[in-house]
Formats: C-alpha cells, sequence, structure tokens
C-alpha cells in the first residue's frame, strides 16, 4: 500500500482473448473483470487519501502468471485464475468474483456430451491450469484413458479440435464461452452441459503475506456490491451485446457468485 501510494501508479496483469470476461478492444482491456477491477482502484485510491492513482495494465502470459507476481512484476492479476489451496501458498487471493465448472467443447458433428464420451481419445488443455490436474484426477479415478494435449493458449486448444487432433477443449466453461462467440463458424462447436469436478472461484491473485493490501482489495469489492455497480457491470457484459463480438452472453448470475455478492453487502 506504501509503495502504491507513492508512486499513485498500480500494475495489473490481465489477459485478453476471453470475450466478456476479459479481452482487448482498440488496444484497450475491457471485459468484465477489468471494469470489477477498476471499482477496486478506486477504492483503493481513496483509501489511501492520493488525488490519483493511475493503472498500468500489463499482458501476462498464463504460464508466468504466478512468477511474475513473486518477482513483484504486478500489484494485482486481474483475470481468470481459480482459487486453490496448494496457489494460496504461493499467493494471496481476494473474495470469489466469479464462479465456473470445467466443461469441454467439441465438433457438433461427433456428438461428444460427456466427459465418457471422451475415454480413450485426446483432448486438449492448458498448461499449468486446474483444469489439467482436474482432468488427470478424472482420468485416474474414473479410467477414463484420456491422453491430454497440452497447450498454450486458447487459439492452439481450439485449432487442435477443428482439425480434429484433439477430440475437445477441457476448460472453465465461462472462458471456452467467450471464446466459442469470436470464433467464427462458432455454430460448428458445441460446450458440453457435463461438467468434470465441482464449481471453483475466481480470485483476484495478490501478493503473498501483505494483509493490509487484500483487506483493502475487499473492501473495493464489499463497495462495489453494497453500491449495485458490481452487478450492473455484470449485467452489463453478460447480459448484453459484447462490443468485441456483438453477440449476446446471455448467462444470468450464478447462485454461487449471487449469494457471494449478497455475503460481500450486494
Amino acid at each position: 500500500m506504501q509503495t502504491i501510494a507513492a508512486a499513485k501508479r498500480i500494475t495489473i496483469g490481465f489477459r485478453a482473448g476471453y470475450p466478456p470476461y476479459s479481452d482487448l478492444l482498440d488496444g484497450r482491456p475491457v471485459g468484465y473483470v477489468i471494469d470489477l477491477c477498476r471499482q477496486v482502484v478506486d477504492g483503493l485510491r481513496r483509501e489511501l487519501g492520493i488525488d490519483r492513482l493511475d493503472v498500468e495494465f500489463i499482458p501476462i502470459p498464463l504460464a508466468a502468471r504466478f512468477a511474475m507476481m513473486r518477482e513483484g512484476r504486478m500489484d494485482m492479476e486481474c483475470a481468470a485464475t481459480t482459487i486453490t489451496a496448494e496457489r494460496q501458498r504461493q499467493v494471496s487471493f481476494s473474495a470469489p468474483i466469479f464462479f465456473t465448472a470445467t466443461r469441454f467443447v467439441a465438433l457438433r458433428r461427433n456428438g461428444y456430451k460427456t466427459f465418457a464420451d471422451l475415454a480413450g481419445r485426446t483432448v486438449a488443455s492448458l498448461a499449468g491450469t486446474s483444469e489439467t490436474g482436474e482432468l488427470n484426477a478424472a482420468n485416474r479415478r474414473r479410467k477414463l484413458n484420456i491422453a491430454i494435449l497440452l497447450c498454450r493458449e486458447d487459439a492452439e486448444a481450439f485449432a487442435a479440435v477443428k482439425t480434429e487432433r484433439a477430440a475437445a477443449y477441457v476448460m472453465d466453461d465461462v472462458l471456452l464461452a467467450g471464446v466459442m462467440a469470436g470464433w467464427g463458424r462458432s455454430d460448428d462447436l458445441a460446450m458440453s452441459e457435463d461438467t468434470l469436478g465441482a464449481t471453483e472461484a475466481y480470485g483476484i491473485m495478490l501478493p503473498l503475506g501483505d494483509d493490509a493490501f487484500v483487506q483493502a482489495v475487499n473492501a473495493g469489492l464489499r463497495a462495489a456490491a453494497a453500491s449495485g455497480r458490481w452487478k450492473e457491470i455484470y449485467d452489463a457484459w453478460f447480459l448484453t451485446p459484447d462490443p468485441a463480438t456483438g453477440r449476446t452472453p446471455n448467462l444470468p448470475l450464478s447462485p454461487d457468485l449471487k449469494a457471494s455478492i449478497a455475503r460481500m453487502g450486494g
């Protein structure tokens, strides 16, 4: 907090390509999590009592996000990072800002509907994600014999599905839906209703051990919940046409997120 106050600057890591959750529009970061984090920054500025707090958004590679936080190359990560016990030994997290489930996308014509349908096949997933860990655990538990093609980015994973090098792409449903919306002939693709494991929570990633900073970020989230601004941000991105794709995600507020916002004062 003292460092940010002195510099009057905060560095936020983000990832593009996940409309409407987070994306780039005309070279500017936009999306649900971006707007929510801007609310947090406004709260930090007020708490620090400074006249301005400049925001520097930096793109972050998926595989490097935890190292970048540990090395102090960003102050906050406003992206789609799942809160897990293992990760909490490396970094801190805010209160939950989104809830999601692990599903898969496949070519509609192949008719894959459940994870059992993928038994013995190759599926794509992203290296270094909790979804890959879930898939490995399900493989062992359910003896699915699924081979995992590890990819670095969504575009690579979707390309593997479209060229049938992989039968499906396994990832969080909100990220799959966003990328599908901007992927040209997305009607060729279908998302599974079947989920893998329990619902997971995303949080704003923060430096480990800085309790005052975590509390300040959560205070900003509580203020956004209490004012109704959090719900407004959600509705603007998930229930209205996305400015990047022109499509409406039509993803109503989940019961988990609704309850979480209520606990925060909304």
